[in-house]
């Protein structure tokens, strides 16, 4: 009967529940009531399964005799005649294990079968909590990162906001620059200046128009871009990417090297797909920031009908298999110095994915890691095609 419950039962039961440390594991709080059942218990043996836990199975046992894996996987107490188990509710398959050589001690009715039910419940609660703390905690701490992204990437707005003014403002000067010095660089072929003059002349006026092309598509590439797409030269499309990323590229000692093959236009929106280019080119330089490399780009008619297959292969360290199914999630990144907020390969993928193509990263055999991406054509059979 429930009146004939020991007293001391419950109330090492209770004591156990009650020291259960707030952000303690789900072994932590098992092992706590478990090992206090035990001691009230000492002629039997106790334990618990708690199956599909984060770490994997969780066993706590307390009072087995051998430690060695039972052929029955319903037991955790192989060496003795009976085992009673029972269903802990509401904890994912979770199960209370009681054994005994006497078949009477965990079977029947009475005082037995209340604290049973009451161990149940105990057990039930403890895990129910261990759950819920770590997820929150696990949830605390995505949000602490997600914080600290949104923060970097108002910084980085902010920090392209100042430099767009400042190209802007670099536009005018530059302009006068290119005007004056091809005027003088003329004057002094005419006049059969000092062609030490003239190579010095002809230098300077380059350089001013490489910068300002630099500055103008630096401009068009930060100014917010149409949304209708239109027929796009890809080939053009990766030069301009490539210029964004001539310093990087430079710093990280990597050589470029094109494979560009007759392909038509494809359809799409420039100013994105510069964006996507610049993405992929940029970390390409990071992974070969050790020992330099070569930067392939291919192009060419996709297999697939009515595409283009661009293909991106560097000689960088790569990616490790686990992580290749991952690389285009929010937030993932492999780069543990700063300079990767693992955005980037989100967006390109979304990009990629509004134009109605497709993008796959895997692994070169040799060295290094390989991106291709399959872009939908705008242009007619009929039109030349790029070369």
């Amino acid at each position: 009967m429930r009146r004939d419950l020991p007293v001391e039962w419950l109330d090492a039961l209770l004591v156990a529940s009650c020291e259960i440390p707030p952000d303690a594991s789900a072994e932590e709080a098992a092992t706590s009531i478990v090992t206090a059942v035990f001691e009230v218990l000492p002629d039997a043996a106790i334990g618990v399964c708690v199956p599909g836990g984060p770490d994997g199975q969780v066993v706590v046992r307390r009072g087995a005799r051998s430690e060695g894996e039972s052929r029955d996987p319903t037991r955790l107490f192989p060496d003795y005649a009976f085992e009673r188990v029972v269903v802990i509710n509401g904890d994912e398959g979770s199960t209370l294990h009681l054994a005994s050589d006497d078949e009477s001690r965990f079977s029947g009715t009475g005082s037995m079968d209340a604290f049973i039910d009451r161990l149940a419940l105990a057990l039930a609660s403890a895990l129910r909590n261990a759950r819920i703390h770590r997820a929150a905690r696990a949830h605390g701490s995505e949000v602490k990162e997600l914080e600290a992204q949104v923060i970097q990437a108002g910084k980085l707005a902010s920090l392209g906001q100042i430099a767009a003014g400042i190209v802007h403002e670099l536009n005018n000067p530059l302009t006068s620059i290119v005007a004056y010095s091809d005027y003088l660089h003329k004057k002094a072929l005419r006049t059969e200046a000092d062609p030490a003059d003239v190579e010095r002349l002809a230098r300077i006026n380059e350089a001013a128009e490489r910068i300002l092309r630099f500055s103008r598509d630096l401009m068009a590439y930060s100014r917010p871009t149409a949304s209708v797409p239109a027929p796009v030269a890809i080939h053009d499309t990766i030069e301009r990417a490539l210029v964004f990323c001539d310093h990087v590229l430079g710093e990280m000692r990597v050589v470029v090297s094109r494979e560009f093959g007759e392909v038509r236009l494809v359809r799409g929106v420039a100013g994105q797909l510069t964006q996507v280019f610049v993405n992929l080119f940029t970390n390409a330089a990071h992974a070969m920031r050790e020992h330099g490399g070569r930067l392939l780009i291919k192009t060419a008619t996709s297999a697939a009908e009515g595409t283009v297959r661009i293909t991106i292969q560097d000689e960088g360290h790569g990616i490790d298999a686990a992580h290749l199914e991952k690389i285009f999630e929010p937030f993932f990144t492999t780069k543990t110095d700063g300079t990767g907020s693992g955005l980037g390969l989100s967006i390109v993928r979304n990009i990629v994915a509004s134009h109605g193509g497709k993008i796959r990263a895997y692994a070169h055999p040799e060295k290094g890691t390989v991106f291709e991406l399959d872009l939908p054509v705008a242009a007619s059979p009929s039109e030349p095609p790029q070369r």
